[in-house]
């Protein structure tokens, strides 16, 4: 079997040359020349004196007198033309762009529209996006979409749009309408939504992306090259030109916000009420306010910052040594995330900076923020983040938590077109007197000829009481074009780096990876985009100078034109034990570990009604077996209601015993229109024997005011005993000056 195993491997990570070979060079070069298409994308907004009533219509005369922008061209085929036509106008008066955009149909009818929610996913919709670089820097912007059914989605991108943001909100409209001939969607945005200079003249970047899910294309105005998935790039849009004596105004938004609610927490036998309605100080409010200090700073102030309204963490079961990673999901810190990130991000062995270590403790409970500021946005060739919080002391029971000030400060100087040198600052102090924590270092980043890589930053942690030894290191390379990514990568943590205001999953240890993928273009077929096929490599050598893991592994798979994937990976690891470890409850001795395991994987056309993702990995573990099988099925019944359901198990069998668990989900979005939602979210833990519900109502009465009610409770599945309730109704209300 274990023959039969490496030979199978072999084939997998061979299998680029046997294709290559058979293809010669049936794999032409793209017909764009992309430095000149992108030079010569250019539309005229048109100055209005007019009033434009926003209905999705494009009625006004007006709108006749802006020449539109057309020609749009497929991602996946590059050069080729989209099967329908799409054209775009751009009108402004003294205080907002007008967009306008006419999407053609050949086949209406069968148009897809899932989903009515805010922020929708973008991959299972038909659905337009508007992309406007307004600083016209070439490395940041702001997306504004839309489906027929008129939901809303945006981002904010930077870091040439390596860095997407969807959690940034901003102040816009849009209104659609749908007709035998196709769909219309006219968009109305505020240039105080918005970042730009001084100049009288305003030139700004502007891409247009279009998807038509029925012919499975994604057609662009401006071209992207294929080694980027569709991805949103300020360095390769068109230009918006016409644009004259346009201001922001004065960009002050102060946004107070109300909450009240009902708390019960178990105490021994009893539910105890930790928060109700029948006092004053149950009742809690606060401010945030956003401030434009420049056309291109923006500062962002919050006093008893409140986060009632996020969605609960989902559950997850480790079956690994190291920590789990949860994601953020607060609005405050998810707002400009990007401009804080340094290294790869959520996927790496270390995240220098991890919002969520400020104001919630290490089981994801939240610890009172008082309050704080967050200045980000450009200042001359420099991109700049900072933020200061203050956390409120805590006690609970013979223990306490001391109020802690946190402090990051990110600055990176823009070279070249798009390549940066950077730095980083992290800082943790408390009310205790020698109780801080430090991290500090510089980073970069150079993309050369538009395909090589390279990264790296060196850093130092400062501690008391863990000297010497106190550093973290990477470096990496990486060349990527449209068939070929080839990444070599070097990571060091020492045993006393230690950045409490960041993550790590394994500490004292030095890795060395490397990858490479091929992707064939598959040019001919309507089915089939392309085939892949990665080869990657893993080593991890522990502070002894011992190896820690070593593994290997093959994966071939196929991505379809209709977004649908299947692919299957075989890996061979080695991990040496110095100590005894558990995973699970079940005890794996120290000593030396080979084993082999499997992979399967897949998803299906997203846009149907009915659609599913799935994975089954097989095989060796350990000194035993596992088998973990994960299955996600989702109902689309119409674009008002959505329905997810999720499931995983996971079976271990070792020498020392054997552990099954479970985790099931299900989650229920209803929108009643694009401004009003409720969304529910059920999950049961067979290992914590938890059951926890999370039911959330929100309805956007004025843009970026919102009331929200919610509900939560978590109760053990042993029983039915609850052991946490909390109702809460928040409202926000932003008030622009």
């Amino acid at each position: 079997m274990k023959l039969l195993t490496r030979i199978l491997m072999i084939c997998v990570c061979a299998s680029p040359l046997a294709y290559s070979q058979q293809r010669g060079r049936a794999n032409v070069a793209s017909p764009i020349d992309y430095e000149t298409a992108w030079r010569d994308k250019n539309v005229t907004a048109v100055r209005i004196t007019e009033k434009i009533t926003l209905d999705g219509h494009l009625e006004e005369p007006v709108w006749q007198q802006a020449i539109p922008a057309t020609n749009f061209t497929q991602w996946a085929r590059p050069g080729v033309a989209a099967t329908n036509k799409t054209e775009v106008r751009f009108l402004y008066d003294n205080d907002n762009l007008y967009v306008g955009v006419d999407c053609w149909d050949k086949d209406i009818e069968h148009r897809v529209v899932n989903s009515l929610k805010e922020d929708f996913g973008f991959r299972d919709t038909d659905g337009i996006s508007v992309i406007i670089d307004s600083l016209h820097d070439r490395r940041s912007g702001f997306l504004f979409g839309t489906n027929p059914a008129g939901a809303r989605r945006d981002q904010q991108l930077t870091n040439d749009g390596n860095n997407l943001n969807s959690d940034w909100d901003g102040v816009w409209e849009v209104r659609t309408s749908v007709d035998d001939r196709g769909w219309i969607a006219e968009f109305r945005i505020p240039f105080k939504t918005l970042r730009f200079s001084n100049a009288r003249v305003q030139e700004w970047g502007v891409n247009i992306s279009r998807r038509v899910l029925s012919l499975s294309e994604e057609n662009m105005w401006s071209p992207v090259p294929l080694r980027f998935p569709c991805c949103p790039r300020p360095s390769m849009m068109g230009t918006l030109k016409g644009l004259e004596d346009i201001h922001p105004g004065q960009n002050l938004g102060v946004k107070p916000f109300f909450t009240a609610g009902i708390t019960d927490v178990r105490n021994g036998a009893e539910m105890q009420r930790i928060r109700g309605l029948g006092e004053i100080r149950d009742y809690h409010g606060g401010v945030d306010a956003k401030y434009g200090v420049t056309k291109s700073l923006t500062l962002d102030t919050t006093y008893h910052t409140d986060f009632a309204q996020v969605e609960s963490d989902t559950q997850q079961v480790n079956l690994t040594r190291f920590n789990l990673f949860f994601p953020e999901k607060r609005e405050f810190f998810l707002e400009n995330a990007g401009n804080f990130n340094v290294g790869p991000g959520n996927n790496s062995n270390l995240l220098p900076f991890f919002s969520r270590r400020i104001g919630l403790s290490a089981t994801g409970t939240p610890i009172p923020i008082l309050g704080g500021a967050r200045l980000t946005g450009k200042a001359g060739p420099y991109d700049v983040g900072i933020i200061a919080m203050k956390t409120e002391s805590q006690t609970s029971g013979a223990s306490s938590t001391p109020s802690n000030n946190y402090f990051v400060s990110r600055l990176k100087r823009n070279v070249f077109s798009r390549s940066y040198v950077g730095a980083l600052m992290t800082n943790r102090d408390s009310t205790v007197a020698g109780d801080y924590n430090r991290v500090y270092g510089p980073d970069a980043h150079f993309l050369l000829n538009g395909k090589w890589e390279i990264d790296a930053y060196l850093l130092r942690s400062d501690t008391p009481g863990k000297t010497g030894k106190n550093q973290a290191r990477r470096f990496q390379s990486a060349w990527r074009d449209d068939e070929w990514s080839i990444n070599g990568e070097y990571n060091a943590v020492q045993a006393n780096f230690n950045p409490e205001m960041g993550f790590i999953r394994r500490r004292n240890n030095s890795q060395y990876s490397s990858d490479a993928t091929w992707k064939p273009l598959i040019r001919s077929s309507d089915t089939i985009r392309d085939v892949f096929f990665t080869n990657s490599e893993d080593y991890y050598k522990g502070g002894n100078g011992r190896v820690e893991t070593r593994s290997h592994a093959g994966v071939m798979g196929i991505d379809f034109r209709n977004a649908a994937l299947a692919s299957f990976t075989v890996t061979h690891t080695f991990d040496r034990l110095v100590n005894p470890t558990t995973i699970q409850g079940l005890l794996l001795p120290r000593g030396d570990y080979h084993y082999l395991a499997y992979s399967g994987k897949f998803n299906s056309n997203l846009a149907k009604k009915i659609a599913g993702s799935g994975e089954i990995d097989w095989g060796e573990f350990w000194n035993g077996r596992s088998r973990s099988l994960i299955g996600t099925l989702l109902l689309k019944p119409n674009f008002r209601f959505n329905v997810e359901l999720d499931y995983t198990r996971n079976n271990i069998r070792l020498p020392t015993g054997k552990n099954t668990s479970d985790l099931v989900a299900a989650r229920f979005i209803y929108g009643f229109s694009p401004k009003s939602f409720i969304n529910a979210y059920f999950q049961y833990n067979s290992t914590t024997h938890e059951v926890s519900t999370n039911i959330r109502y929100n309805i956007t009465y004025r843009p970026l005011s919102d009331v929200y009610v919610v509900y939560n409770d978590r109760r053990s599945a042993l029983g039915n005993l609850p052991l946490e309730r909390e109702f809460v109704i928040k409202v926000t209300n932003l008030i622009n000056f």
